[in-house]
């Protein structure tokens, strides 16, 4: 008797932290690409030309907000790099370029669970509870966009990301946001047919 009742209290424990990481990233991110694209191909990227680019452009992104698209770009380049892949100036196999929207957004309260245990003089007791969440509350959700284009500006592959932002972030955390969502992204690239 005591050692199902144990059992069922790990089994209840293992559930209740595999449902609270789940809900731990906030980080959301998505590819699509052209199934008839060959990415073996490619190995260099060059920055997309401005007169390429569609709305919203990162070249008046890059002049609005020079610290964050330096942040991105350090970031896109960090994650080449280590798939063996490199930005260059001249002679690249495809274009690379980024798109940087917001946008407000409106959530509630999530669901909560608990799971409660004890003993007392006739055995183990166990519990398990559920809350629901009234508030609503307003919020900024950033995207970003990576796109892979070819040479004649074609879209081969976008990668889209989307997260929660939040006001008044130092350099610090601003940076790492940037870098956890590109390497998210990223992780993505080149895709797995």
């Amino acid at each position: 008797m005591k050692t199902h009742a144990i059992r069922t209290l790990i089994t209840l424990g293992f559930i209740t932290i595999l449902l609270s990481l789940n809900g731990c990233s906030t980080i959301q991110v998505s590819q699509d690409y052209d199934q008839q694209a060959n990415f073996n191909n490619l190995h260099s990227y060059q920055w997309l030309p401005a007169d390429m680019q569609t709305k919203p452009k990162a070249s008046d992104f890059q002049k609005n907000n020079p610290l964050i698209a330096k942040r991105i770009e350090t970031a896109l380049v960090h994650e080449l790099s280590l798939k063996g892949q490199s930005i260059v100036t001249q002679n690249a196999d495809a274009y690379i370029t980024y798109h940087i929207s917001s946008a407000q957004k409106i959530r509630s309260a999530p669901v909560t669970t608990s799971i409660g245990f004890g003993t007392g003089g006739r055995g183990i007791y166990t519990g398990f509870g559920f809350q629901t969440g009234g508030d609503i509350q307003q919020y900024e959700e950033g995207q970003l966009v990576v796109d892979i284009l070819n040479l004649k500006g074609k879209l081969l592959w976008r990668g889209t990301s989307s997260t929660p932002l939040e006001e008044h972030s130092t350099p610090e955390e601003t940076t790492k946001l940037i870098n956890d969502v590109i390497k998210k992204l990223m992780a993505q690239y080149p895709p797995k047919k």
